[in-house]
């Protein structure tokens, strides 16, 4: 191996070597070549792979390189490279493809981590440096076509550590590497000469042949794609393509079009594919990469799994019957522990033979919970095994009668021996689930008015019986979703409701004495939970639908479907004649009622349809972060909230729920195109649709003047969250663009607010844009800024020194990614001069699709960090907080943050004036763009620890008055008061 002694940056073990001895049996002619010569100069043979196209080693394809790149072409022709490699070496290796089977750009993109270890310095070049050293060897993939899993299933040979370095050096064995992005056997049917091709040695594989068809338009991957109807539907991929920033439309799609859900071909429509609810089940729990890979996995054909789980009913049923024996022979052998001594739930089990399902409910009890239960079993005259339940469990209190007395007479004979403040009444063809009854627990001890708490009731086939129950004014019930998927949002939200299922239900001891029990008229059972429930309302306590109690239920196991109707029709008629006065105040029963009629309104709340972009993850920054703590502080006010999005979620819905209270629906499975109807089938139920950003607006206002005559009355509440025509007339001067050459500004701002007339308020951010809608005819408008937490780092002056820029990148048209280049290439090289050497720079935030560290300047004291899930180590380990926007609209949370967190901060006077805060005590201001200013600003500050801590101080204090959380819950009583 000769080592290339001038490459700027030393890797080992990667792509920067030239292979001779690999050379020479690669290219036999070479042998003759150099046979007389013992020495070789590497600049020799470089310029011989340049004039024959000959690889320096199996990672680096000469000829591909320079047949994919025109630039490099033209250059070696001028002299200015001896080879594709020289130029890759050199200047390639930060952005170029050096093989056709690696992609820089995905490999970055896909793999955040080796972004970010490459753009701070860490050890690798770029991501093929990486790749070869470190990635192939954890069976990562540097491109869609090769897939390391599914390869080394194609080796005979199962001891092979580095997929991708063992298919290139057998690369001439023409290994077939199966991928749902290239269809070979397809492709070979469709361009026959290819197998004249391969057999001549020209290419190693179809794959090779077509990946090394750049620019050519008349070959497709496979039936799924067209690359002629992708450029002609698509004319700026095809300039992209035709400038030789893609080889071809199919790269572009991979990268870009997928998530953008452009149409591959003329006969997928990837939009409507992306909605159904199977496919974004499949995305959202990565089963499947992307929205292309599930087309062409289940060739565009819909699962309807609802419809497969509803009518597997039956045969889950004796799948459950048959897990229930199984158990039952365990337990024969080792018994079911419920001792206790001080425990804080007792579960009642009323039983009447089935004693493989009780066993099976038993076992589910005892591991749905760690701590201790109290165990009641009542017997009512079982003729199984169940009369020696006691030979399966340990200290559980068991009482037997000789006649089936039932579950109601049953339950209320069982409550005279619980010795704990809560109660737990569970059917014995059930199984609880971990984590149900901690849940109850905590929410019984949180809420003092809580009286009943029940949870989805889940059957045998995975389809909900309910999710909390509905009373009607006709006094007949409904199960809430029954027959809907236990993942559907409007599972998923804890609220007051009319009652919930007996089947699980938990209650206080004392309340339940209390009430006097279950009433025995409904023996021998129904409606007796609807009573009790009623009852608990008209004691001023409240029944609560809690979705982290999971039960499953075999449904009607104790009784027929018939008896069950005979039963209800009964107790319905003694129901109605107790609780008429309740019943006046129900809904009539109606399909598009059950949304209206799932909850029960608090006194003083309101229904509030919340939209947004995407769901507002704070962390997402950009605005989100103050939609988020709008949502946050309605739902702790105690207002019903619905949060939908224009776009619909790429995050997971298990994520969501994690960030957000438990009272608020997420609507994560929809988006714009499902808002008509959504608002349709709810029409009635809002008092309130809050609609975030200008843009949003007006994407609305069609939608609500078609459906307006179901929502007459309905207030709508515009919140502008920051006016885009300031932000785009500081970007215009900022770009030195001349007023000639952009509409004036009075147009485009009345352009913007035309929308806002639908509105009933109108929200806006600051009091500049206050008075920019004032100055255009609103006169109904509140203002709301952010809400801060103080949240103080502990750490002093001297035990601080890095400098911080948080901000969220979502496109690179961005205030924030400005503001980063600017920092990075124009600021940071004149700063870092003044500031100790052990001082570095550090950028925090989330960066939207599509963004990657590698567009971001290289410096060895510029670290890069991204999201992160805690930035409080951060806030501490910083001295200051820089934030030189260069244009920008509303108010910058990011000030607001950095200040709850002391830490002082330098601005450019456009955020300053934003805030309203005092130069010089409060914070710093420096002139915008100007970086001689910020310089003096920020050396001053960090040198200077009196200053430092009197900004600290300012800052904070201006944050305990101006952005407490209950200046701000004013704030919002009045706009939606």
């Amino acid at each position: 191996m000769i080592p290339l002694e001038d490459f700027s940056v030393r890797t080992t073990h990667s792509w920067n070597y030239i292979d001779f001895s690999w050379m020479k049996k690669k290219y036999p002619e070479i042998e003759e070549l150099f046979q007389q010569q013992d020495d070789f100069d590497a600049e020799e043979i470089l310029l011989l792979s340049g004039k024959c196209g000959y690889q320096p080693n199996p990672y680096f394809d000469e000829s591909y390189y320079v047949n994919r790149y025109s630039d490099v072409r033209n250059a070696i022709s001028r002299g200015e490279f001896v080879s594709g490699f020289d130029h890759y070496r050199r200047f390639g290796y930060k952005d170029r493809n050096p093989h056709w089977l690696f992609c820089e750009e995905y490999y970055i993109t896909k793999y955040v981590d080796v972004a970010r270890q490459i753009i701070n310095g860490e050890f690798f070049l770029n991501g093929y440096d990486h790749y070869l050293q470190v990635g192939d060897l954890q069976f990562r993939s540097g491109t869609w076509f090769f897939d390391p899993l599914k390869y080394l299933k194609c080796l005979f040979d199962g001891d092979v550590k580095r997929p991708f370095r063992h298919y290139m050096n057998n690369i001439d064995q023409n290994t077939n590497i199966p991928s749902v992005f290239f269809d070979e056997n397809w492709y070979v049917n469709s361009y026959p000469n290819t197998i004249a091709e391969l057999n001549s040695g020209l290419y190693v594989s179809a794959l090779h042949k077509y990946l090394s068809s750049c620019f050519e338009s008349k070959f497709d991957p496979s039936c799924f794609f067209s690359e002629e109807f992708y450029l002609e539907s698509n004319p700026d991929v095809f300039e992209a393509v035709r400038s030789g920033r893609f080889s071809k439309g199919y790269e572009h799609f991979l990268l870009y079009g997928i998530q953008e859900l452009r149409s591959p071909h003329p006969n997928i429509d990837l939009k409507k594919f992306y909605h159904n609810s199977y496919v974004q089940d499949l995305l959202l729990n990565g089963r499947i990469s992307d929205v292309f890979v599930a087309w062409c996995v289940l060739n565009g054909k819909i699962t309807k799994v609802e419809k497969i789980l509803y009518e597997s009913e039956e045969s889950t049923k004796f799948s459950f019957q048959k897990k229930s024996s199984s158990l039952a022979i365990n337990a024969a052998r080792t018994k079911l522990d419920f001792s206790f001594k001080n425990p804080l739930i007792s579960v009642i089990v009323v039983i009447h033979n089935n004693f493989n399902m009780t066993i099976n409910s038993l076992t589910a009890l005892r591991s749905s919970y760690p701590n201790e239960i109290q165990l009641i079993i009542v017997d009512s005259a079982s003729s199984d095994e169940n009369r020696c339940i006691e030979n399966y469990v340990i200290n559980a209190k068991i009482l037997r009668f000789e006649g089936n007395i039932g579950f109601i007479r049953s339950c209320n004979e069982a409550v005279k021996f619980i010795c704990s403040p809560y109660i737990l009444f569970l059917n014995n063809d059930t199984e609880i689930k971990w984590g149900s009854i901690q849940s109850a627990i905590k929410r019984f001890d949180n809420e003092i008015k809580i009286g009943v708490i029940g949870g989805k009731i889940i059957r045998t086939n995975g389809l909900l019986q309910e999710a909390g129950a509905i009373i009607y004014r006709d006094g007949s019930v409904e199960g809430y979703l029954r027959d809907c998927s236990p993942d559907a949002p409007e599972a998923n939200f804890v609220r007051r409701v009319d009652f919930c299922s007996g089947a699980a239900l938990f209650t206080r001891t004392e309340l339940f004495r209390k009430i006097g029990g279950f009433d025995e008229n409904y023996i021998p059972a129904y409606y007796e939970e609807t009573d009790y429930c009623v009852k608990i309302w008209k004691s001023n306590y409240e029944v609560i639908y809690d979705p982290s109690i999971n039960v499953i239920h075999y449904e009607y196991a104790s009784s027929s479907i018939k008896e069950g109707t005979d039963y209800i029709n009964r107790n319905r008629y003694i129901f109605n004649s107790k609780h008429r006065d309740f019943l006046l105040n129900k809904k009539i029963k109606s399909k598009l009622n059950s949304h209206l009629s799932r909850s029960i309104e608090k006194y003083g709340s309101k229904r509030i349809l919340f939209i947004e972009d995407k769901i507002p993850l704070k962390s997402y920054g950009s605005g989100f972060s103050r939609s988020y703590d709008i949502i946050n502080t309605l739902s702790t006010m105690q207002h019903e909230i619905t949060l939908f999005p224009v776009f619909k979620s790429s995050s997971s819905a298990v994520h969501l729920y994690e960030k957000f209270p438990d009272s608020v629906e997420i609507m994560w499975d929809r988006d714009i195109n499902d808002l008509e109807y959504f608002i349709t089938m709810r029409s009635g139920m809002y008092d309130a649709i809050w609609i975030c950003r200008t843009q949003n607006v007006g994407r609305i206002v069609p939608i609500i003047e078609k459906i307006s005559h179901l929502i007459p009355l309905i207030e709508i509440i515009a919140d502008t969250e920051a006016v885009s025509t300031v932000r785009e007339e500081q970007h215009n001067r900022l770009k030195g663009l001349p007023q000639k050459d952009y509409i004036p500004f009075e147009i485009r701002l009345r352009s913007e607010f035309e929308c806002l007339s639908i509105a009933t308020k109108i929200v806006a951010v600051n009091d500049y844009d206050a008075s920019l809608l004032k100055k255009n005819g609103f006169n109904n408008v509140y203002i709301l800024g952010h809400v801060q937490t103080p949240n103080p780092t502990p750490n002093i002056w001297s035990e601080r020194s890095d400098l911080l820029f948080v901000g969220a990148i979502h496109d690179y048209n961005s205030p924030n990614y400005d503001s980063i280049i600017w920092m990075t290439t124009v600021l940071w090289p004149k700063l870092e001069k003044f500031l100790p050497i052990d001082v570095n720079l550090i950028i925090v935030g989330h960066l939207g699709s599509g963004i990657s560290f590698s567009s971001f300047p290289k410096s060895d004291r510029i670290k890069y960090i991204g999201k992160v899930d805690d930035i409080y180590y951060f806030y501490n380990r910083c001295r200051l907080f820089l934030a030189p926007t260069r244009f920008a609209a509303g108010i910058p949370y990011k000030i607001y943050e950095a200040a709850s967190h002391g830490l002082p901060i330098v601005a450019s006077n456009i955020l300053c004036d934003q805030v309203k805060w005092d130069n010089g005590k409060e914070i710093i201001s420096a002139e915008n763009g100007n970086f001689q200013d910020f310089i003096e600003k920020i050396i001053d500050l960090y040198s200077n620890k009196t200053k430092w801590s009197e900004i600290r101080s300012g800052s904070f204090n201006k944050i305990l008055i101006e952005n407490c959380n209950s200046f701000y819950v004013d704030s919002i009583k009045k706009i939606i008061t």
